[in-house]
């Protein structure tokens, strides 16, 4: 069963049974070429309209109209429709890690209740992302602190504002996209 892949092999391949039959129906061209009859009937009226085709019988819509072709094979240009390129998007990514970046830039002191409250992200996420942005040493723990639920919780404070794009996290180390730079993890000797 050869199933054709592209609007434009389908149309060729129509042609070509189209000019190889005396007479044709859309639905014996269709079933021929396995797809909906649909995507015949719009290929036909375009060929009526160019005059490359004719109506010979108008028969009951169980049966379908037959066609006759009327100029030769090599007379009808299918023109190959141009794939319009596409524009590179921008593939968003992180952006809950952004909405996080976001509120410690804005609020410079912080807690882990608060980025919850105001980003979309999870707990394991939030975590891990400071786990990363205090390894680099770009914020650092501030103290501790109850909350209105009578619970402790971690203070955190900004040291180092990187800019407007947050911190991408690697492997040994935060990625700066604002600046370029690999910030690596400190050693625990370094504190």
């Amino acid at each position: 069963m050869n199933i054709p892949t592209n609007s434009s092999s389908i149309r060729h391949q129509a042609w070509g049974l189209m000019c190889n039959r005396q007479t044709f129906s859309c639905k014996e061209i269709a079933q021929v070429l396995n797809i909906k009859t649909n995507k015949i009937v719009g290929f036909t009226r375009t060929l009526i309209r160019k005059r490359a085709i004719e109506v010979i019988d108008k028969r009951n819509k169980y049966q379908g109209t037959l066609y006759r072709v009327c100029i030769e094979r090599q007379a009808l240009q299918l023109h190959t429709p141009m794939v319009p390129k596409r524009k590179e998007r921008r593939v968003k990514k992180g952006t809950r890690s952004q909405q996080i970046w976001n509120t410690i830039r804005i609020h410079r002191a912080f807690s882990v209740e608060l980025l919850q409250t105001t980003t979309n992200a999870s707990l394991s996420l939030i975590n891990n992302y400071l786990w990363h942005l205090e390894q680099s040493g770009f914020i650092r723990k501030k103290g501790r602190f109850l909350n209105q639920s009578g619970y402790s919780c971690v203070k955190y404070m900004l040291i180092k504002d990187l800019g407007r794009l947050y911190p991408t996290t690697q492997k040994q180390g935060m990625w700066d996209q604002n600046s370029q730079a690999f910030y690596p993890f400190k050693e625990p000797s370094d504190e």
